[in-house]
């Protein structure tokens, strides 16, 4: 599906829309967890809760042996079955998050939300984990079925009820094995693929991307996927929902959820956590002096890149995934006038885990736009570390420089263009390369000096920089297996970064 398909107009009511009181900030939803017998819905019925968080599956309840009960697995019996939940809760001013851990008792549930639509107040939130997470998760539910029986249920039931989804992955979590605790680009890409998948063809725009779309996140696994989750939530306009078992986020991984919170929109991040994080969020997320300053934002990219194969490269509004070649990139652009610097990047290029091929490489170069065959310079960053610096020099004649940094998964860059010529730094910065040899440093400073002629960016204070406009292409490339090349234009001044919204 391209992206023109995420931007269509979402016409559907808002969960937040039903609580006015939070002021549209989804961290001060309260939630009860595993509400799923009589005595925990009485309790929860009376109390100040926003949600009711049940588990669904088939089982056995007191009058019947299989039928769609309130139970988490491994419990197969419950003394709630799911039209006495409903009857019970329809009423109440709460939300009902419905978790489903049978897709066999989806539709009978789904029947029973739509008889009794007239007379349920609150938004319902479907929730199932339809993708698998990675090594040792188990099987997710079929995302296909789920997906199609919730969409042409929603459909039917639009007008009379406020209806979002809650899809994730399965997951578990290794204390002995840290680095498997994330969510890797290839369980993202599922992700994205099963959302913008079309399920429903017998009307357009029957697509999951008209509703609220929020993605229940294990908060321990957030701490290293902050990229992968902010390029999906951006391209699926979409939330995010962090929850976690008890003792299982620690105090020192507290700062990554404030990480989040001064990133996103505060109507698009819930916290279902329990004691003590969810007073820690209390108080702490509700400071307005609260500033964060740990994380370079990224400006747009979606305005200016071009490319002949929309399915090859998959934008959000700060970064790049090429998918033909394998590769995550992050780029920032800005400009000074108070010095003799046009112009500078820095960005970050990635090369995913999902792709071993150490000739795996990037071709990175810069040109006017009115002057593409004046390209000035070319840099390749091969995946086991070797750098080659293309350029015409200020000799008029074609010169390489080549050099090693340690090999890497992830590598920083830097170009400063200093009119006459452009420094470029690349250093090596993978936090879980266990590599380590001292003749191979982890830092590499080229310089360009460019033929003056050719240079693409402007010493003289007469010029107006703020309007010159400059093109920049990144090539993603396999050696052995051919080309993916993406272009994009970038204009010389600062790009006003927005929060999500």
């Amino acid at each position: 599906m391209s992206n023109s398909s995420v931007k269509e107009k979402r016409y559907f009511q808002r969960i937040l829309d039903y609580f006015p009181s939070i002021e549209n900030d989804a961290s001060k939803i309260t939630w009860a967890h595993a509400v799923n017998s009589h005595q925990e819905l009485n309790i929860v019925l009376k109390s100040q809760m926003m949600f009711i968080e049940a588990d669904v599956l088939i089982g056995r309840s007191p009058t019947s042996e299989s039928v769609a009960i309130m139970a988490h697995p491994p419990n197969t019996s419950s003394d709630l079955d799911f039209t006495t939940f409903l009857q019970l809760a329809k009423s109440s001013e709460k939300g009902l998050k419905l978790d489903f851990k049978d897709i066999n008792a989806v539709q009978s549930c789904l029947n029973e939300l739509e008889l009794q639509k007239e007379q349920i107040n609150g938004p319902i939130l479907l929730n199932a984990d339809i993708v698998h997470g990675g090594f040792g998760s188990r099987e997710p539910i079929n995302a296909e079925k789920f997906l199609h029986e919730c969409l042409s249920f929603s459909f039917n039931v639009a007008r009379q009820l406020t209806i979002g989804f809650s899809i994730g992955w399965t997951t578990t979590f290794s204390p002995l094995m840290p680095d498997l605790n994330r969510y890797t680009w290839s369980t993202i890409l599922n992700m994205y693929r099963t959302v913008t998948k079309d399920y429903i063809t017998k009307k357009e725009n029957y697509s999951l991307l008209n509703f609220e779309i929020t993605y229940p996140i294990r908060a321990s696994w957030a701490v290293h996927s902050f990229y992968q989750l902010h390029w999906l939530t951006d391209l699926t306009k979409s939330g995010l929902t962090f929850w976690s078992p008890v003792d299982e986020f620690t105090i020192k991984d507290y700062p990554s959820l404030l990480l989040y919170r001064s990133i996103y929109s505060k109507s698009l991040v819930y916290y279902d956590l329990p004691s003590p994080i969810d007073k820690y969020i209390q108080n702490n997320f509700y400071n307005d002096n609260y500033i964060n300053n740990s994380l370079e934002s990224f400006p747009s990219m979606k305005d200016f890149w071009q490319t002949d194969n929309s399915d090859d490269i998959l934008l959000s509004q700060f970064s790049a995934l090429l998918l033909k070649s394998h590769v995550f990139l992050r780029t920032k652009q800005t400009s000074s006038k108070l010095t003799n610097q046009s112009c500078n990047w820095i960005g970050t290029i990635e090369f995913l885990e999902e792709n071993t091929d150490s000739s795996q490489a990037v071709l990175c170069y810069l040109a006017e736009i009115n002057d593409l065959s004046k390209a000035g310079m070319t840099i390749t960053i091969w995946k086991n570390g070797t750098i080659e610096l293309i350029y015409q020099n200020n000799s008029g004649t074609l010169q390489i420089d080549k050099s090693n940094v340690l090999p890497s998964s992830v590598y920083s860059f830097k170009l400063i263009d200093m009119n006459s010529s452009i420094q470029i730094e690349i250093s090596s910065d993978n936090p879980y390369n266990l590599m380590r040899n001292e003749t191979i440093p982890v830092l590499v400073k080229l310089t360009a000096y460019l033929d003056p002629p050719n240079t693409q960016f402007s010493s003289s204070l007469s010029v107006d920089n703020s309007k010159k406009a400059y093109h920049a292409a990144v090539m993603g490339r396999n050696i052995d297996s051919g080309l993916a090349i993406t272009k994009f234009h970038i204009f010389q001044h600062e790009v006003a970064i927005e929060r999500m919204s």
